[in-house]
């Protein structure tokens, strides 16, 4: 029994010993790091095993705790930067890729049989042949060979691509027109629209980034408010760890003293 209190003793110096402005307590179940992120912190297992050490459990439970990361409270973040960057770095490696084509439907795939065209086209990509020139012998306006000279249907047909050529020359002069007497407007209509898009998109940009650098300064603002008060904190929770050690480390003794005497008789 003796050496059970001793180790409650030693166990006691150990936690004292170890508290500063960024520390992990084995005797609270609190363990706080500078890290950006929450942080399960887990029971630690000397108390259980100093109880482990005497047949009666001790009175002071060491259960999970939830706490939130304090980088402005804990000033060793940067030297412990690197190592939490790589872990950071190690744990996205681990994550699944997004799927960013999931809001679009399934994709088709081309009948080849169905189309023989497209299926000679794909022929033509995959042996990487080059792409055929574009025929432009109807465009030309020329006039039947010398020995077809007398034939009517040759001059025909001469005139039938003579009037085609005229229309489409027509098409042409019109759609000129109209972009001469409309196009200036549309296109002052289109940069408008998009100049509008920019601000609101602009506008939406500005208002989030006030909104983080808002929440970044209240953040801050807290802390380092409320920095004075958890180092006080902290020194009532080492005190009352403290005593709270005393008081079970008595009891223990205690305990051994009735026990031999009880033992005597």
């Amino acid at each position: 029994m003796p050496d059970a209190v001793d180790a409650v003793g030693r166990e006691l110096e150990r936690a004292l010993s170890a508290s500063g402005p960024w520390y992990t307590r084995e005797l609270g179940s609190v363990s706080r790091g500078p890290s950006t992120s929450h942080t399960l912190l887990h029971a630690p297992q000397r108390v259980a095993n100093m109880a482990s050490s005497s047949s009666e459990p001790l009175a002071l439970p060491a259960p999970a705790t939830l706490l939130d990361a304090l980088p402005y409270v804990d000033r060793q973040y940067e030297a412990m930067k690197p190592e939490v960057d790589a872990m950071i770095a190690a744990e996205q490696r681990t994550f699944a890729p997004r799927d960013y084509l999931a809001h679009l439907p399934p994709s088709c795939e081309p009948n080849f049989d169905e189309h023989p065209m497209l299926q000679a086209e794909w022929m033509r990509v995959c042996d990487r042949q080059p792409m055929p020139r574009i025929d432009v012998s109807r465009y030309q306006l020329d006039a039947p060979p010398q020995a077809k000279q007398g034939d009517v249907g040759a001059w025909r047909r001469a005139v039938d691509n003579a009037q085609a050529q005229l229309d489409h020359q027509g098409n042409r002069i019109c759609n000129l027109e109209l972009l001469q007497q409309y196009g200036a407007n549309a296109w002052r209509a289109h940069l408008n629209s998009l100049e509008a898009a920019s601000k609101a998109l602009g506008a939406g940009v500005a208002a989030a980034a006030a909104e983080v650098e808002a929440t970044n300064r209240k953040r801050k603002a807290e802390q380092t408010e409320a920095g004075p008060r958890l180092m006080r904190l902290e020194a009532e929770w080492v005190q009352g760890v403290k005593k709270n050690l005393e008081i079970e480390s008595q009891c223990l003794r205690l305990e051994h003293e009735v026990a031999a005497m009880r033992s005597g008789r």
